[in-house]
């Protein structure tokens, strides 16, 4: 609660680049189905630290903005991307393979996994320059009916030296 008077009053600990000190709060609203948000609310309840839903969504966008800042564009990449998704939702399935086929240099492989009826697990291998990884993995995780998805990167140039 401390740190929520803290950004209601403009006052925020030294250093944090995701807002400033007279960064003004703004309100919006997200609209999420209700077990989602159950879900959600247990899960912060679990922290044990006071926070609130605000806290929770400001630590989800600050991460974000955390990992973007992370990227590297021109170095090479390897990595995997996971993602689970509805295969009925649209036409889904073709837009992910016309994504991926744009892409041939960048996927060293896949997997994929039927998890019930409705959902699949696919996993790509990827290997290349950051930038056309990010992309991949942008257009990839932004198409309607992906559930969930992430691009973990293992290693790049840089760090396969050290």
């Amino acid at each position: 609660m401390a740190d929520e008077h803290a950004h209601a009053t403009g006052h925020t600990a030294p250093g944090n680049p995701a807002h400033t000190p007279s960064a003004e709060l703004a309100r919006f609203s997200v609209t999420a189905p209700e077990d989602l948000l159950a879900a959600f609310d247990e899960q912060i309840a679990r922290r044990g630290d006071g926070a609130n839903r605000s806290e929770a969504i400001r630590d989800l966008i600050r991460a974000s903005l955390t990992r973007e800042a992370t990227r590297t564009p021109n170095e090479q990449v390897i990595g995997s991307l996971t993602m689970i998704y509805d295969h009925h939702t649209g036409d889904l399935t073709r837009r992910l393979d016309e994504v991926q086929h744009d892409y041939t240099d960048e996927i060293v492989s896949t997997m994929h996994v039927h998890l019930d009826h409705h959902n699949c697990l696919e996993i790509l291998a990827v290997k290349g320059v950051g930038e056309r990884v990010y992309e991949l993995a942008d257009k990839l995780l932004g198409l309607r009916g992906v559930k969930h998805g992430e691009l973990t990167c293992a290693a790049t140039k840089t760090s396969l030296t050290l």
